[in-house]
């Protein structure tokens, strides 16, 4: 459904932007996206690695950091520039995983093959880059999300380790917390991660099937979500995010009839209100202008079914979510379908009186 009323809440999808590319106006398997001044969005592409007999760190292709605006309606987006690519150069990456933007709209990416963070202005320049890690001590590593908190120090997850840590915007570290294991506190493979409007961070614990909640300082508050692929439970979730009403967004991988991939939505309290499955009817701007330029694109796509076209709206893995406050959007990075899907939380929604 395009419109989805829960619990007081309404959230109406708006339009997808995207379509496959392995430069310019597109994304190439997008893991994670930021928010920038102006209507600036920025996108990491994970790319592919598929060139064969070459180095290493030379190997991929279409891995790149995407600056597009979004207007408020279908069709006012625009591409703006790209930059950064695959390698293990100053301002190069090879497992991009995470993006978040600072104050001064500075850009953060974080590698997790590297365990890095390179950081850019606006304009794509390459400023610096500093080690993820606290010190170099022999245990495996994958840094993957990555946010900044109301007073802009940078906390990090890592897959491999099972741990948060946080460390200033220039990398000078901080503090860290959790350890493998189920127990609070522990994680098991965590992904994505946000904060809220006080401080506290929110933590998708990817094979836990669980967010928890702690504290700036790591001081454990909450668990959101429990395992499962019922209503209000989650499977895989990989990216969470947090509105300025403490609307909790969360991104998983359990069915949506079609693909791995929904959005759950949970209240301030833990509460679960309602899930989105994807609802992109219609191609995106960029994916259209494809579309018509082929003919037999066109005859072919007229000829699938309705049940067939369904698969092509719903979410297929998606990596990420964002929620923008001051448009009351919903941005999910839909992975598979190299796009985003847009819903707006509405306000004072009416539902309409049918009576008949």
């Amino acid at each position: 459904m395009l419109t989805q009323v829960a619990a007081g809440r309404a959230y109406d999808f708006s339009h997808s932007v995207g379509r496959g590319a392995q430069s310019g106006m597109g994304f190439n398997q997008p893991v994670a996206c930021a928010l920038g001044k102006d209507n600036a969005v920025y996108v990491v592409n994970r790319g592919s690695e598929s060139i064969s007999n070459v180095p290493w760190n030379r190997t991929g292709l279409g891995a790149r950091i995407t600056k597009v605006t979004i207007g408020p309606e279908a069709g006012d987006e625009e591409f703006i520039s790209e930059f950064s690519k695959y390698g293990n150069g100053d301002g190069e990456f090879i497992w991009g995983s995470g993006v978040v933007t600072d104050s001064a709209e500075n850009v953060y990416i974080s590698d997790e093959w590297l365990n890095q963070i390179s950081v850019f202005d606006k304009d794509g320049k390459f400023l610096s880059k500093w080690s993820a890690l606290e010190k170099e001590d022999g245990v495996l590593h994958g840094i993957s999300g990555i946010t900044l908190g109301p007073d802009e120090n940078i906390y990090l997850t890592d897959g491999r380790s099972h741990e948060i840590r946080k460390f200033s915007k220039s990398g000078e570290f901080l503090t860290s917390w959790g350890r493998y294991g189920t127990g609070n506190g522990e994680f098991n493979g965590p992904w994505g991660i946000t904060t809220d409007a006080e401080g506290d961070v929110y933590v998708a614990d990817h094979l836990n099937h669980r967010v928890q909640k702690f504290s700036s300082t790591g001081t454990w508050i909450a668990q959101i979500g429990r395992p499962g692929t019922d209503r209000g439970e989650l499977h895989l979730p990989t990216g969470v995010t947090v509105d300025a009403e403490g609307d909790v967004y969360i991104c998983d991988w359990s069915s949506n009839g079609q693909h791995p991939g929904r959005v759950h939505v949970f209240g301030p309290d833990g509460t679960f209100v309602t899930s989105l499955v994807g609802d992109a009817e219609n191609l995106s701007k960029w994916a259209q202008m494809t579309v018509d330029a082929n003919a037999d694109y066109v005859k072919r796509r007229r000829e699938v079914s309705l049940r067939n076209a369904e698969s092509e709206w719903r979410f297929a893995v998606p990596t990420s979510v964002l929620f923008d406050n001051d448009t009351d959007r919903l941005m999910v990075v839909d992975n598979q379908r190299s796009r985003l899907q847009i819903y707006k939380k509405l306000k004072n929604y009416m539902v309409p009186q049918m009576n008949l």
